[in-house]
């Protein structure tokens, strides 16, 4: 992670690349834990300050606003999920300054705001679900090495977009273009391209002859952080990804809706054979417990939703993921265990298998 000082231009700011952080207890110390991932790719840009009429949606639950274009100025507000807002302009590193309907103007991290509408300018050859081209490569400069044991390759810069295939951990492939939303078009070495999210890529520098193929795997619903996992587990983990997607709806327990402790019990009996308690606060006196510093995918994680009881169950399936059915109105989904919200109403965790 890098910041720059703010220097001036007679057309604009050269601005920070940035990110929205929360602080995390960690025993004794305070960890950073950064709502978006920044790469110094170090080729020509082709920023531009462009102008919008926009509306963005808040797709975690709190995102800060902040003074200026990154990290480095100071939070003026706070955002929750759903919250919409205009967005009036797009920095150079892919920020958005953005006004609320109370009237506060200020900047957000692109990473979760999901844009509708349209722009005046664009640098991409089409404008692809608001995200704008930051970064284009007419040759392979850069190249990302896949992270997670499974990636989605999709048509278009965002989970929008349909999946064209999975690329695997180990692969290595092409930067062709890098988007203010944190996705990158790649280049696979098999001429394949497509768009995949740069939180699973480690970017360094290379050329095309750099390109190769990573371990593949027969069972696609492998998750990284899956090392050393049960198969009956495995199968739980394969179990609740397959839910992702379908509704919440409360008392359910499947096979096409769920509440939280409905998912989870569900999966256990399905792919395990294992019936667990019905309700969150009793599904935390089944397994054993396990510190959060040492989960492993198939363990549950407990929430108190902000009371002082558990209220709330959801697995961990690798990566600081876990996987859930939040509310009324939503959809079983994933979610980042180290967001600000789970950091606050995180309980225990409880291992069923092992």
């Amino acid at each position: 992670m890098f910041t720059e000082k703010k220097t001036k231009s007679t057309l604009s700011k050269a601005l920070a690349l940035g990110m929205v952080a929360t602080s995390v207890s960690l025993g004794a110390q305070t960890a950073t834990v950064d709502a978006a991932k920044t790469e110094n790719t170090g080729t020509t840009s082709t920023y531009k300050t462009q102008s919008s009429t926009k509306t963005g949606t808040v797709t975690v639950y709190a995102l800060n606003i902040r003074k200026g274009p990154s990290t480095s100025y100071s939070i003026i507000g706070s955002l929750t999920e759903g919250q919409k807002v205009t967005v009036t302009s797009t920095a150079s590193n892919g920020w958005y300054k953005i006004k609320t309907s109370s009237g506060k103007v200020g900047y957000v991290s692109p990473k979760y705001l999901k844009v509708s509408g349209t722009t005046s300018t664009d640098n991409d050859d089409s404008n692809k679900g608001g995200a704008y081209v930051v970064k284009s490569y007419s040759t392979i400069k850069k190249v990302g090495r896949v992270t997670t044991s499974t990636l989605r390759l999709r048509t278009g810069p965002s989970t929008s977009y349909s999946v064209k295939g999975n690329i695997y951990k180990g692969y290595v492939v092409g930067i062709q273009k890098q988007y203010s939303n944190g996705w990158y078009k790649v280049k696979l070495k098999n001429g394949t391209t497509g768009y995949v999210c740069g939180d699973y890529l480690k970017i360094t520098s290379g050329t095309s002859a750099d390109l190769k193929s990573g371990s593949s795997t027969s069972n696609n619903d492998n998750d990284g952080g899956s090392t050393n996992v049960s198969s009956k587990t495995q199968a739980v983990v394969n179990m609740v990804k397959r839910q992702v997607g379908k509704p919440y709806v409360y008392g359910a327990a499947g096979p096409n809706s769920f509440d939280c402790s409905g998912l989870t019990y569900y999966c256990y009996k399905n792919a395990a054979g294992i019936y667990l308690n019905r309700s969150s606060a009793a599904q935390a006196s089944n397994g054993r417990y396990v510190s959060k510093s040492n989960l492993k995918p198939g363990d549950l994680v407990f929430f108190n939703s902000g009371t002082s009881r558990i209220h709330h169950v959801g697995m961990y399936v690798g990566n600081g993921q876990f996987i859930h059915a939040p509310s009324p109105g939503k959809t079983v989904r994933y979610e980042n265990l180290y967001s600000s919200y789970y950091v606050k109403t995180y309980v225990t965790a409880r291992r069923i298998i092992g």
